[in-house]
């Protein structure tokens, strides 16, 4: 065996040394001697950090990688001394062979400059069969110390802690929610009600009462409970920090358990402890909070058996550690809002939105072209979503801004209060997605006060000046229109004024943004859809709004967005991408969660020519999986979405031709935030080092995204067309989508033993052929019928007069001739002769899809005619 002149125990040193500058919040023992752990045993580098479980890292010398996996799963389930929690996580780290012979300020340089690490993620997931996982499953990751240091901060909080505190949150506002027993449309539903949609000063009386007593469901009770909940938490949070305003002395909050005097509830002193919280700031999170803890919304006896049974679970997750994990109060948030039918309920899964903000936010590209280590740089940087949600995304994006910064020695407690007073900003048509938000970037630092923050509730729907509002779209607009501003000022949580607000929207100003990251809504304006065919103008319908109010702010939207790409066959994503352009500065990254049929959808195309032209740096990437469920980036969509990430061309920048983007493909949706970030790194690695095929080179197959030796997708280098949809979309195989090109191109790539290639005719449908109707035109399956044809499903009997080819299923259509499903009862005989009267020999699938869910069923009149396009049906985020 080699001798080595540099002993392993001097580079864990030496390697404590380093990571302890990182981090302020990591207590590094680095092959300390004595009782580091309750077991017994000495690890190379245990990391204490304050805000998660303890990490073990055991480090060897190239080539004992056996050795340091060996020693890395016997530390899991230790527990270090004076510590609670077991060591769930630890990292096999194998040293590069240079560090074999360097010492002191020359090891800990190339220990900072190296990005020839190799590590392995082992967990203990006690709760699966198999007990231990490693990530990756097989070989080794590599990088710099950044990325160890990256790893170690996800590896402390383990995601089966997350999950059990998701769980026990769940619970407790549920059970809360079965304590407010008041009659649903009561009196105190109604107030509550009232809290969660603040009305207009002008609104009629009676009929602000009707609505809020629709509005009392089980849904608004427990969005009620979790705004509580969430306020005790941070309350808690805060326990201990000194608050000073001006002409005051300062202000101690007390621990949320003083305000019990054995089983009487002290609500006076609670609510007057909120008072002076929010003397200092905080108002998103603890001024709903306190209006429904207050008496004229909950008696006395009921206010003190939901504030107890909050409080025990606000405990359970304080002790649980709540406050370690940002992820916590989307995902929970996601499981307790039912859908609003037309509004933005469904959120980016924790998973995507560290994918995306790892592609939007590149470890070598700082934004607004600062470095990490400069904090006066970075808090002049603007990030922004214009439908937060429970603010996933923004939250993912500060996070690793933050932690960048932290791990290049800046102080990320010091930047806090700059970013949110100024950096983050996050807007959204409900209150509670603004309330949330807030919980979750002031979360990040709760003891650290700030002065403002600039988080925004839009107006939806009539506004007081007798205009109606469109939420975020309004915005599209250079100058905002004056009225908007107080009925913003209104509905904002946080006793905004409208001077207030006024400046915040200045601010919200076109070309000011370092980086727009969003998952907007999907839905349509159009009502074809069955579930929406009795609303006029689906996209405008939330909050009740009137035929008269959807068409209006339908007119307004087509006036804010007159000459843009954007319209509403693409649906109101289309919209929400056109808002991006107009808001990022030059230079700057739109990074966007948006619906597949943005890659390749015709109504999309002008929006796709806008970006080609615009972007640069572009990366679009797509799930090949088998159903549309697996291939979404949100929760519980069930339908298949892309990630867009783009950096906007500086003026004067030569635009290329073709334009060219980055297209990746994953084998699946990552299955973890850990993971979507090393995806990310794996990317952005291939990129920075002109590692990537192109789609012209043949069938050469595409660059291999892969952690370790588990293939995870592959990347291809493709231009893109003036027209149509953007290739390789959601293909699996990048050799298969090099061969279509050149099919495409009019060449059948050579085989190996014909050498050359050879010329393949090739032309459009549309030069000899003529496209029949739609579908609709056809018929329908519901009882309103919309087409010529009331379409039942199956056939009444065995020679049905009016056949017909409806319901999509690749097995039994992977033949020539194809059997009718259903029958066509006419509904108006012109109208029925007409469709007949298009009828070929010959049908084909309009609109397909890359993967067997999304080739839906296109329908045919009798099996002799074609099939009219079906389109793909909105989504109602």
């Amino acid at each position: 065996m080699t001798n080595l002149s540099t002993h392993e125990q001097t580079v864990n040193v030496a390697l404590g040394e380093v990571l302890r500058e990182m981090r302020r919040s990591w207590n590094v023992i680095a092959d300390r001697r004595g009782r580091v752990l309750k077991e017994g045993g000495y690890p190379d580098v245990l990391v204490l950090d304050a805000a998660g479980w303890p990490v073990v890292i055991e480090a060897k010398h190239h080539p004992r990688y056996a050795w340091a996996e060996d020693a890395a799963e016997d530390r899991l389930g230790s527990t270090p001394v004076g510590g609670e929690h077991a060591i769930e996580t630890a990292i096999a780290l194998v040293y590069p062979p240079e560090f074999q012979h360097l010492e002191g300020e020359a090891l800990r340089r190339a220990i900072r400059t190296t990005d020839a690490l190799e590590y392995a993620l082992h967990t203990d997931v006690r709760d699966d069969e198999r007990g231990r996982e490693r990530l990756p499953e097989s070989g080794w990751l590599r990088g710099s110390v950044i990325d160890l240091a990256m790893l170690v901060h996800r590896a402390a909080t383990p995601a089966r802690r997350v999950e059990e505190l998701a769980d026990a949150l769940a619970e407790g506002v549920d059970r809360a929610a079965e304590l407010f027993a008041f009659p649903f449309g009561g009196e105190h539903g109604i107030a509550l009600a009232g809290v969660l949609n603040p009305g207009d000063e002008e609104e009629d009386p009676e009929e602000r009462r009707r609505a809020l007593a629709r509005g009392d469901t089980e849904q608004t009770r427990r969005m009620a409970m979790t705004i509580l909940l969430n306020a005790l938490v941070f309350h808690e949070s805060l326990a201990g920090a000194e608050f000073r305003v001006p002409d005051d002395d300062g202000h101690v909050v007390r621990s949320v358990e003083t305000f019990w005097d054995g089983p009487t509830f002290l609500r006076q002193d609670l609510l007057a402890e909120w008072d002076a919280i929010l003397e200092r700031n905080y108002w998103p999170i603890f001024d709903s909070a306190r209006e429904m803890l207050a008496p004229d919304v909950m008696p006395v006896a009921t206010a003190a058996k939901i504030a107890h049974r909050l409080w025990r679970t606000a405990n359970k997750l304080v002790q649980g550690g709540m406050a370690r994990s940002h992820d916590l109060t989307g995902t929970v948030f996601q499981r307790l809002i039912a859908d609003r039918k037309f509004l933005a309920t469904y959120y980016t899964r924790p998973e995507a939105a560290a994918l995306l903000a790892g592609l939007a936010l590149p470890l070598d590209r700082p934004p607004g072209g600062a470095d990490w280590s400069d904090a006066k740089a970075l808090a002049d940087v603007q990030i922004g979503d214009f439908a937060c949600g429970t603010g996933t995304l923004l939250s993912a994006a500060y996070s690793r801004l933050s932690l960048l910064h932290e791990l290049h020695g800046g102080d990320p407690r010091a930047l806090h209060g700059p970013m949110m007073e100024n950096g983050l900003f996050g807007l959204d048509v409900l209150d509670i997605a603004v309330h949330l938000t807030a919980a979750m970037l002031a979360g990040a630092h709760p003891d650290t006060p700030f002065d403002g923050e600039c988080l925004l509730t839009m107006p939806y729907g009539a506004r007081d000046d007798g205009n109606v509002a469109i939420g975020s779209l309004d915005l599209l607009a250079a100058e905002v229109q004056p009225g908007l501003i107080g009925q913003a000022a209104a509905r904002t949580a946080g006793g905004r004024s409208p001077e207030d607000v006024r400046d915040l929207v200045n601010r919200v100003g076109h070309g000011r943004f370092d980086l727009v990251i969003m998952n907007p809504p999907f839905t349509r304006p159009t009502n074809h859809e069955a579930s929406h065919a009795d609303v006029p103008i689906p996209a405008y319908a939330a909050f009740e709004t009137n035929a008269t109010e959807q068409r209006t702010m339908s007119a307004n939207v087509k006036a804010l967005t007159q000459g843009a790409p954007s319209n509403d066959y693409a649906g109101l994503a289309s919209h929400f991408a056109e808002l991006a352009q107009r808001k990022v500065r030059p230079a700057g990254t739109v990074a966007m969660v948006l619906p597949l049929s943005a890659l390749s959808g015709g109504s999309w195309s002008a929006v796709r020519r806008q970006w080609a032209d615009a972007c640069d740096e572009t990366v679009a990437m797509t799930v090949a999986a088998a159903s549309d469920l697996d291939s979404s980036f949100s929760a519980d969509t069930g339908m298949a979405e892309c990630l867009f990430i783009g950096s906007k061309k500086r003026p004067g920048l030569a635009i290329k031709s073709p334009s060219r983007a980055v297209f990746a493909n994953l084998r699946k949706r990552p299955s973890s935030a850990l993971r979507g970030d090393l995806i990310a790194s794996a990317i952005r690695h291939a990129m920075d080092h002109d590692a990537i095929p192109r789609l012209e080179d043949g069938p050469v197959g595409g660059a291999p995204i892969q952690l370790g030796d588990e293939y995870c997708g592959y990347l291809l280098d493709c231009p893109l067309p003036d027209d149509g949809p953007w290739p390789v979309v959601g293909i699996a195989d990048a050799a298969l989508a090099q061969v279509a090109y050149q099919i495409a191109e009019g060449h059948l790539p050579p085989l190996a033993s014909e050498p050359s290639p050879h010329d393949l005719p090739i032309t459009r449908l549309g030069a000899f052929a003529n496209s029949g109707p739609v579908h609709r035109l056809i018929g329908s399956t519901t009882a309103r019928a919309r087409g010529a044809f009331r379409i039942q499903m199956p056939p009444t009997t065995p020679a049905p007069h009016h056949p017909v080819l409806w319901a999509h299923d690749a097995k039994r259509e992977r033949q020539l001739v194809i059997q009718p499903d259903a029958e066509g009862a006419p509904i108006d005989l012109a109208d029925a002769q007409r469709i007949q009267s298009t009828a070929t020999r010959a049908h084909y699938n309009c609109d397909l899809g890359v993967r067997g869910a999304t080739r839906r069923a296109l329908p045919a009149l009798r099996p002799d005619l074609r099939r009219g396009e079906r389109r793909q049906r909105p989504r109602t985020r």
